[in-house]
């Protein structure tokens, strides 16, 4: 399809190239194609995915958006309705695809038939056809197989040709699988095919077994409406590309069931081929993708893939043969972000602001622009998260961006993870002595949540791969534990127990991050200061194992008073800390610097950079093979 929207960035691998792929009809004929869902946390754009899809859709190809959540406890046979409406308005060149079938399935089952006498409900569906036209604008169709129900004579009106309309178009084999169910629903002591409309209505209001039963019938019946519609020499040369379906939050119960509906019925019908390409969201796992796809924010295990971004999916071969094909939709890169914020707004912002606080999170970025667009004067960009979200109302930026991300997670679990978020990937997630709670769940809710909602993910590469929280998701809780008073669970009480934790261990670096979260800046240097207190000069290995120390170490948050300009903080953070061999204050100026510097509102402007590079050069004097590491870092 040719035509494309705009405000939605780094995409296009979906709504264009897979797209675009998933309509074709090589030689006008159908062919198996999987379910192709996106997932991805609370606002990482997957309802304006699908709009973008829809949008491209318009006058094209006939197309039906969803949203499954407002649905609520939607049967099936609700949802194939909903989708048919949509489908059924008039496409340049398509026409108007008609669902006979699964009209008169929608009519019978939602009308108020005679629960107790066979008799009067058969005279009531007979009431129906009359007074519903879908079924009557096809009556030369849906006789052609009246001698399907041998023993329909007798029954008033429309009721035999009614009763054929859900056979006819189906496959030999999916009829007779109809007609069995059939006998097995009626309560006659000689079930006839004449009762299904009858049964379908009662046993739609039974068991469990029973209503899976109905439910099955009523996906055959789409899906044999969709064949007929796209069969036949007339059908084939209008009706060029397969239409297009489009779930929303297809993560709810329902929405799982119906996927899985939609595939068994797929799988009923052979080989025949899928005239509809189904794209649909989902913001939780789905076990039914187990062992097939490997679910994001996991290590890699066995050879299941991860599920492709946008940008990798042009890259990947789609198997037609597999029943799901799963997108991951992740942040944005610095260069869609940056678009995006051109598009956005005027204000003036740092050029790596956006990028670095929000991590390319879609939601979190078009939250903070909408922030930004709602004051009426200059923000104070180091106290941009604590900014409130509207003029009117007390929450915050960050509280409003957190309440997005969480969604209705309980307080107590919140709670739970904003001290968590201390530690720098999941290990206090379970941990009741850090968390300060008695983890009545046994401490697996949090990483559940985290880990089905996509909230968690990768850091680091090869075997040093570990698992964190998603980087927005901690900048969030980071600072709402850093304004949490609690004496038992405020910063500095639950920093002390995760050093504790790490010394106890003997990890010292990861003890230090702590120490250099708390303010201690003197512990810090203290422990990066080996290399420079001798005169032995800095070999490589030394050198990559000391810088990678230091980023550990300097990648601690912190919650430093944002009255001082990053400058003077620096200062005022290494007094009293004693000077390092030769090289006096250089490293403690380092550690401060890079502190300061690794948070996105530490130093917005910049303005620690040159601080930053004449720390390096200076302890690059030292000398060594490994001091050319440190001149790289400055010229950085």
């Amino acid at each position: 399809m040719s035509g494309d929207t705009g405000g939605l960035a780094g995409v296009d691998g979906v709504s264009t190239v897979l797209v675009d792929e998933m309509v074709r009809r090589p030689g006008g004929r159908a062919r198996p194609s999987p379910l192709v869902v996106a997932l991805g946390a609370r606002g990482t754009g997957k309802t304006a995915l699908l709009r973008r899809i829809r949008d491209r859709c318009v006058n094209r190809v006939p197309w039906a958006l969803l949203d499954l959540e407002e649905l609520g406890e939607a049967r099936p046979s609700g949802i194939l309705t909903g989708i048919a409406f949509e489908l059924s308005r008039d496409v340049p060149q398509f026409g108007r695809i008609a669902f006979p079938r699964l009209w008169l399935c929608a009519l019978v089952l939602t009308s108020n038939l005679n629960t107790v006498d066979r008799g009067k409900a058969l005279a009531e569906v007979n009431a129906v056809m009359r007074e519903n036209r879908p079924v009557e604008q096809h009556r030369q169709q849906v006789l052609s197989l009246a001698e399907l129900a041998a023993d329909a004579a007798g029954l008033p009106g429309w009721a035999p040709s009614a009763t054929d309309t859900l056979l006819n178009g189906l496959n030999w084999l999916s009829r007779r699988r109809v007609l069995r169910a059939v006998k097995g629903m009626s309560r006659s002591a000689a079930p006839n095919p004449r009762d299904l409309l009858v049964d379908l209505h009662h046993k739609d209001k039974g068991a469990p077994d029973d209503r899976a039963a109905v439910d099955a019938i009523v996906f055959d019946a789409f899906l044999a409406d969709l064949h007929q519609a796209f069969t036949g020499r007339v059908h084939q040369l209008r009706r060029t590309a397969n239409c297009v379906v489009l779930l929303d939050n297809a993560h709810t119960p329902e929405g799982k069931a119906f996927l899985s509906g939609l595939l068994a019925a797929r799988k009923r019908a052979g080989a025949q081929g899928d005239h509809a390409a189904v794209f649909a969201t989902s913001r939780t796992w789905n076990v039914d993708w187990n062992g097939t796809w490997r679910r994001p924010g996991t290590l890699p295990t066995g050879h299941s893939p991860l599920p492709p971004t946008p940008d990798e999916v042009e890259r990947v071969v789609r198997a037609e043969s597999q029943p799901w094909f799963l997108v991951r939709l992740t942040h944005l890169n610095p260069g869609d972000t940056a678009e995006v914020v051109k598009r956005a707004t005027t204000s003036r912002l740092p050029a790596s602001l956006p990028y670095r606080l929000t991590h390319g999170h879609p939601g979190g970025l078009r939250t903070m622009l909408d922030v930004l667009a709602r004051q009426e004067g200059p923000v104070p960009l180091r106290r941009l998260l604590s900014v409130p979200a509207h003029p009117d109302r007390t929450a915050s930026f960050a509280d409003e961006a957190l309440g997005l991300l969480l969604g209705d997670l309980p307080e107590a679990q919140v709670d739970d993870l904003v001290t968590a978020s201390a530690g720098r990937g999941v290990e206090f997630l379970s941990d009741a002595t850090v968390l300060g709670t008695d983890l009545p769940d046994g401490g697996g809710a949090l990483y559940t949540f985290l880990l089905n909602n996509f909230l968690l993910t990768l850091a680091g590469e090869g075997d040093a791969a570990r698992v964190v929280l998603d980087p927005w998701l901690r900048t969030l809780l980071l600072h709402r534990l850093a304004r949490r008073e609690d004496a038992e669970r405020g910063w500095d009480a639950v920093h002390r127990r995760c050093r504790d934790h790490y010394a106890d261990q003997g990890q010292e670096t990861k003890a230090r991050y702590h120490d250099l979260a708390l303010g201690d800046v003197r512990s810090a240097v203290a422990h990066l200061a080996g290399p420079f207190t001798s005169d032995r000069q800095l070999d490589m290995a030394t050198a990559l194992k000391w810088l990678a120390e230091l980023d550990v170490i300097t990648s601690a948050p912190n919650r430093l008073p944002r009255d001082a300009e990053p400058l003077t903080q620096v200062e005022q953070l290494i007094e009293g800390v004693p000077p390092t061999g030769s090289h006096g204050a250089a490293l403690a100026r380092l550690v401060a610097a890079l502190w300061i510097a690794a948070d996105p509102l530490g130093d917005p402007d910049g303005t620690l950079r040159g601080r930053i590079a004449e720390a390096y050069r200076r302890l690059g004097q030292h000398g060594g093979e490994g001091s050319i590491l440190l001149h790289d870092r400055a010229e950085r």
